[in-house]
């Protein structure tokens, strides 16, 4: 299950992570109650792997080569997921037959987007032991389709859409978005994701704590998010796309007084810190941009409402998009030239202290 070696090349992002709200509610896939969500997270939920982690067999399998979480993070014994694979480096989730969404930070000019593999199946099918990976489940990038650059006083934008070198093949399917109208507070929510690079688990424990309704740019909640969640697909309460992760507390893991080993940061639910970025916002910017997708960028694609929505732009800050380098998205479909980000770490501060989550 577990590869033998590790690299020290670092990616970005591989700084800062987020932490454990209350109790602890990731779960595997394969053990998850939700029909729905097991189908999306085997169908839509795609983990950025650095490729030099992904090994091919003689058979056509895939095998990740990564620390265990137990050796990467020096976990106390009895802390959860210790002897899993730690391969991933960001999350992302299918929101078209070829295009892939994540967070910004997760692609910039130190780690281009073809550093990565994008990979489906990297999930356990049972206990112990990892889903099977063929070719038709890893993908490489054609290009960066669209990304956006936060200023330095701001959240968002912070996503990039990336093509994938082929549509999708086998029963894979984009994501349902949710119709650009403002979440509920305290509505339950459930992230998909990576987090610490372990296989995805899915999250059903969180609440939107602010939904930032009259700008619908982020909503704020309390996610149990990690190194390794940036880019983790968030879903409302009827599980269709809400957002990304993008930022959070941290730190993810602590050592506690009398101990010399580690153990997840746990906080209050009341003190929620975990940062999303609204999906509206980036369908709006993509279909601006000439993307061609009826699913996502005709005006009545969600459920009769559109999906996408930008409140006006600030009078001192910039939109912070940066277009494919062609003249629309839709022109350029098949392109090979590759954009690569510009956008680092940062610290915010918005209310309280923040660091922007990352792979």
């Amino acid at each position: 299950m577990l590869g033998c070696g590790s690299s020290d090349e670092q990616f970005a992002g591989e700084l800062t992570a987020p932490v454990v709200y209350g109790a602890d509610d990731r779960v595997e896939v394969y053990n998850h109650p939700d029909d729905e969500l097991r189908r999306i997270a085997i169908q839509s939920i795609v983990a950025l792997i650095p490729s030099f982690r992904m090994s091919q067999q003689a058979d056509g399998t895939y095998h990740v080569v990564a620390e265990s979480l137990a050796d990467l993070r020096g976990l106390c014994e009895d802390e959860r997921f210790g002897n899993q694979p730690t391969a991933a480096a960001c999350s992302g989730v299918l929101i078209d037959d070829d295009l892939v969404l994540t967070a910004g930070h997760c692609v910039d000019d130190h780690t281009g987007c073809d550093a990565y593999s994008y990979v489906f199946d990297y999930h356990l099918s049972g206990p112990n032991q990892l889903e099977t990976m063929r070719d038709e489940d890893v993908y490489s990038c054609a290009r960066v389709v669209l990304q956006g650059n936060p200023s330095a006083a701001s959240f968002t934008p912070d996503f990039t859409i990336i093509q994938l070198d082929r549509p999708v093949e086998g029963q894979r399917e984009p994501v349902t978005v949710r119709p650009a109208i403002p979440l509920a507070v305290q509505e339950g929510l459930s992230m998909i994701g990576f987090g610490s690079g372990l296989p995805a688990k899915i999250d059903t424990g969180g609440v939107v704590y602010d939904p930032r309704a009259a700008r619908l740019d982020f909503f704020v909640a309390n996610l149990d998010a990690f190194q390794g969640h940036s880019g983790g697909a968030t879903f409302d309460s009827e599980n269709r796309l809400a957002g990304i992760l993008i930022g959070g507390r941290t730190p993810d893991y602590v050592t506690l007084e009398g101990e010399s080993c580690s153990r997840v940061s746990v906080y209050q639910n009341s003190q929620a810190g975990e940062v999303v970025h609204n999906i509206a916002p980036i369908v709006a910017t993509l279909c601006e941009e000439g993307w061609d997708a009826n699913e996502l960028c005709d005006p009545a694609a969600c459920e009769g409402s559109p999906c996408g929505f930008k409140a006006p732009p600030s009078s001192t800050v910039g939109s912070g998009v940066v277009p494919a380098d062609s003249p629309g998205c839709n022109a350029a479909r098949g392109s090979t030239g590759l954009l690569s980000g510009c956008l680092g770490l940062c610290i915010v501060v918005v209310a309280r202290r923040f660091r922007r989550s990352s792979v």
